[in-house]
């Protein structure tokens, strides 16, 4: 009888703990906490704060959209500013002066409303912080808000990539009442009193489809629904992890430990097997690769010379770089991608060996010379530095120029081409924002123009038509703008440009609400997983 008592103690132990284990897992379902609701993310990011005012990497905007929004937003592929937190807005006469009129109803996560005051507060915040986001900012004079739906913004100076701009993490919208609570300042002295800085760094202060509950640098980071947002969000909890190895992204990928492998590259992408748990996913992006010849005498040495800088754009095979970039890869014909206002891809003007040669007997090097290629351990798009150095080393040597490949660590490599330091050099280019004013730094004087040691005076049309393409808000004439130039650096300048490369990534067959865009990656709420 002891025995018969005790199995039927045991018998209901058993089954109340099985109806608890159902009850509890009903109830993490309707939190919308499950593993069936939940997202998990492998990457190689390179998040150094999760301040939107101090931010300044390449994976910054694949958290700050999932968190934060900001006045006008990029959907899709598509690199036209669609309305978000603004629903419209006009532009006085002058071009100056930006009115924004606010959506209606738009909450922060913390349940407060989101105002004109809070705009003020984070544009001036990203001014006067003085961080790496603030160059964003420069153009901008004057933040105000006449009422609590109307922002207007005043520039120093004509700028028609204003609007472009207002989709960086430079201009997300905080809760200026919370942050403010945690010490932060839109003051002009911020960038020595703001100490909120650490509290963002573990909790958003936004009004976007997420909340961030947890970052540990390096490892992971958690987020889950922010009950405030107003547009959909389908799953309910998003895990980042880090993971440096692409091929040990892909091993999870395919043990169903992650559902997206994302700093992968066309090398393991081939890998993956049809028919698998897995797929791949190709879509264009604006980075592009490209070559650097120092136009200082000095410095460059041959390289210098003019006419060895066109011999060297006749001699490479591009549709050679476009095999190595993987499915998907462009040619553009010079420093605008595909995408662009009046982007122009490479034609007819691919490799010409006799007229690479001819080029090198007028400069007086028939005979050819070595030059040293410095390279650095890194890659664009999965494709590396050190390959695009080879294939240059290998196209170079049929006009005689031979090349000796230098590699070293990035760090190093992009301190030396920011001082202007390197003769001969591979790198690459990714905008900061989407729109033809980002590209003019390649222009003679300016920001890569200076790291080339290219002059203003080198090239004065360049220069006016670059003045004229910063202020022309007409788009057809803006991509006449835009078309003259590319043909003038296509054939009288200090690079080569190689490829415009794809994404290739990686996700689980039942992911779907994939789209990719350079500037934020993924849109975390538009992922779901079929059941």
């Amino acid at each position: 009888m002891k025995k018969i008592s005790l199995l039927s103690i045991l018998l209901v132990l058993v089954l109340s703990l099985f109806a608890c284990s159902n009850d509890e897992e009903k109830t993490n379902e309707s939190e919308g906490t499950s593993n069936t609701d939940t997202i998990v993310i492998g990457v190689a990011s390179d998040w150094k704060t999760l301040d939107p005012a101090r931010a300044y990497e390449v994976f910054g905007n694949l958290y700050f959209y999932a968190t934060y929004e900001n006045l006008y937003t990029l959907e899709g592929s598509e690199l036209t500013p669609k309305p978000a937190l603004a629903k419209e807005y006009t532009v006085d006469e002058s071009g100056l002066a930006y009115t924004f009129k606010l959506d209606e109803g738009r909450k922060f996560s913390s349940g407060n409303a989101v105002t004109a005051e809070d705009v003020v507060f984070s544009f001036n915040r990203t001014i006067n912080l003085k961080d790496n986001a603030s160059a964003l900012a420069e153009g901008v004079a004057k933040v105000e808000a006449p009422d609590d739906k109307t922002v207007v913004v005043n520039l120093k100076e004509k700028d028609a990539s204003f609007i472009s701009k207002l989709t960086s993490n430079a201009f997300a919208i905080v809760d200026s009442k919370v942050v403010k609570e945690q010490g932060g300042s839109d003051a002009e002295d911020a960038s020595t009193t703001d100490t909120a800085t650490t509290h963002l760094d573990g909790t958003s202060a936004g009004s976007g489809p997420y909340v961030l509950k947890k970052w540990t640098p390096n490892t992971e980071m958690v987020l889950e629904k922010n009950p405030y947002y107003k547009g959909t969000v389908n799953a309910s909890k998003i895990i980042i992890k880090e993971i440096p190895d692409p091929n040990t992204q892909i091993q999870a990928l395919e043990k169903g430990e992650i559902d997206v492998a994302l700093s992968v590259g066309p090398d393991q992408v081939k890998n993956i097997k049809e028919g698998g748990n897995s797929k791949v996913v190709s879509s264009p992006t604006s980075t592009i690769s490209f070559l650097l010849m120092n136009n200082s005498t000095e410095i460059g040495k041959e390289m210098a010379d003019p006419l060895v800088q066109q011999a060297v754009r006749y001699a490479l095979d591009y549709e050679g770089f476009q095999q190595l970039a993987g499915d998907g890869a462009l040619l553009p014909m010079s420093f605008v991608q595909d995408g662009f206002v009046g982007a122009k891809s490479r034609a007819d003007n691919y490799q010409n060996l006799k007229k690479a040669k001819d080029l090198m007997k007028q400069a007086g090097y028939e005979n050819g010379f070595t030059v040293p290629l410095t390279a650095a351990n890194y890659d664009s798009e999965g494709l590396s530095w050190v390959t695009i150095a080879e294939k240059v080393k290998e196209d170079l040597a049929k006009i005689n120029i031979n090349v000796e490949i230098q590699t070293g660590d990035v760090g190093v490599v992009i301190e030396d081409y920011r001082n202007g330091k390197t003769p001969f050099l591979v790198m690459h280019w990714s905008p900061d924002y989407y729109d033809l004013s980002n590209q003019l730094a390649f222009i003679p004087g300016d920001i890569v123009g200076k790291r080339a040691n290219w002059e203003p005076s080198a090239n004065a049309e360049l220069v006016s038509l670059s003045e004229q393409a910063k202020v022309e808000i007409d788009d057809t004439k803006r991509a006449e703008i835009s078309g003259k130039m590319q043909k003038i650096i296509a054939e009288n300048s200090p690079y080569a440009f190689l490829v415009q490369h794809p994404k290739s990534f990686a996700i689980g067959t039942k992911l779907e609400g994939v789209t990719y865009n350079d500037l934020y990656k993924l849109r975390l709420n538009e992922l779901k997983l079929s059941k």
